[in-house]
């Protein structure tokens, strides 16, 4: 990615969010999972505000952040894949039905029939 927002301190893995890692969640390439590694600890900071912006892009990523607007600027565009990417992660669906069970529906000794 040709970018002049600066590297993260250390690699992002999204541990918290995808325990096998961000490369294993099924929700981006190769090329984005490596760039989400190299960069993810510094989008993250510029989004919650930690990091201070320190160049003209950094400025723009934070300010692109804040619209829910499509952004022409790549590095914007994947952490927003990334958010979508956890709260989708996040979504769990029951696939049992409820049976609708009643006090009715016992044999009197509360066990159901």
């Amino acid at each position: 990615m040709k970018t002049s927002i600066r590297k993260g301190s250390s690699p992002f893995y999204g541990d918290q969010s995808f325990s096998h890692g961000i490369s294993r969640s099924g929700y981006f390439n190769k090329r984005e999972s490596d760039e989400l590694m190299l960069y993810g600890k510094t989008f993250a900071g510029l989004s919650q505000g930690t990091l201070t912006p320190e160049n003209d892009e950094e400025i723009r990523f934070v300010g692109d952040m804040q619209t829910s607007d499509e952004s022409s600027l790549y590095p914007v565009r994947l952490w927003k894949k990334y958010l979508d990417a956890v709260e989708k992660s996040r979504v769990r669906h029951g696939f049992s039905k409820s049976q609708g069970r009643t006090p009715e529906n016992t044999d009197g000794f509360g066990s159901f029939i």
